[in-house]
C-alpha cells in the first residue's frame, strides 16, 4: 500500500471515530451541566453552552430544557 492509500484509510477511520465520540461527550457534558444546576453553581458561560447544546437535550428532560431557555409546555 502506498502512502496516499494509507493516509486515505486513516482519514476514513478518524472520521468514523469522530462520528461516534461527540454523542458520548455531549451526553457527559449535559450531565455535568445538570449537576452544576442542581448544586446551584452554574455560570453564565455554562448556561450559554447549555443553550448551544439544546438540540441534544431529550424532550422529556424538563430541567435542562428550562435552563436552556425553552418555555414550559402547556
Amino acid at each position: 500500500m502506498n502512502k496516499v492509500a494509507v493516509a486515505k484509510e486513516l482519514v476514513k477511520i478518524a472520521k468514523s471515530l469522530i462520528a461516534v465520540k461527540p454523542d458520548a461527550r455531549i451526553k457527559r457534558r449535559l450531565e455535568y451541566l445538570r449537576k452544576q444546576i442542581e448544586a446551584e453553581r452554574i455560570s453564565y458561560g455554562e448556561i450559554s453552552e447549555l443553550e448551544s447544546l439544546s438540540e441534544y437535550i431529550d424532550p422529556s428532560d424538563v430541567l435542562l430544557l428550562e435552563w436552556a431557555g425553552f418555555p414550559e409546555k402547556r
